[in-house]
């Protein structure tokens, strides 16, 4: 009789955490508490429209609305994320999910990721740093970070930023690329056919 009475406490247990746990999901999803409305469900067209191969991943990089970013192709870099080399990028604007570009990173030790309110995308010799332009309704390149080899191979670092190019340091260029490797990688974990 006791051995019965601790299997139904179990199963009652159990069966009390499974909808808590489906509560959470469903909270997490639909951004409970946004003023009555779905959060980011002005995406919803974008992902509906995604092919069985390309994942979505929203982010929360500071703006007014997430970042919704689609990619067609993802890898495992090593510390649990399914990373991307190049995403497109869209942005809410007047209610309507709109393109705002593309960003590509070259190399898989160079994932496309995000800090306050930027996307990061960089290779072995450069960083690049985009923000949203709302205004233009697209990405706009903030700076961009090179190392620059002369015919000796001697080193340099070069910024450019609105279009001016800046000579920098090494320290400075370091601790732009400190705050790459500090960013977060864009997280592929949904796809238009799972």
């Amino acid at each position: 009789m006791g051995k019965k009475r601790n299997r139904n406490r179990k199963r009652n247990r159990n069966s009390a955490v499974l909808p808590a746990v489906l509560m959470a999901l469903a909270m997490a999803l639909t951004g409970c508490g946004q003023r009555g409305k779905n959060r980011n469900e002005e995406y919803g067209e974008v992902i509906a429209g995604l092919g069985d191969d390309e994942q979505f991943a929203l982010a929360d990089i500071g703006e007014n609305y997430d970042v919704l970013f689609t990619t067609d192709m993802t890898y495992e870099d090593g510390a649990g994320h399914h990373a991307a080399l190049r995403a497109a990028v869209y942005y809410v604007i007047d209610g309507q999910a709109c393109s705002m570009g593309r960003v590509e990173s070259i190399g898989t030790a160079y994932p496309v990721s995000y800090g306050k309110r930027c996307i990061y995308t960089a290779s072995e010799h450069s960083l690049q740093i985009y923000e949203i332009d709302t205004a233009k309704q697209q990405l706009s390149l903030k700076a961009e970070y090179e190392t620059i080899f002369d015919e000796t191979d001697r080193i340099s670092y070069r910024c450019t930023k609105d279009g001016q190019e800046e000579m920098i340091s090494e320290e400075a260029y370091a601790k732009i690329y400190k705050e790459y490797e500090k960013s977060t990688v864009v997280s592929f974990g949904y796809g238009a056919g799972v």
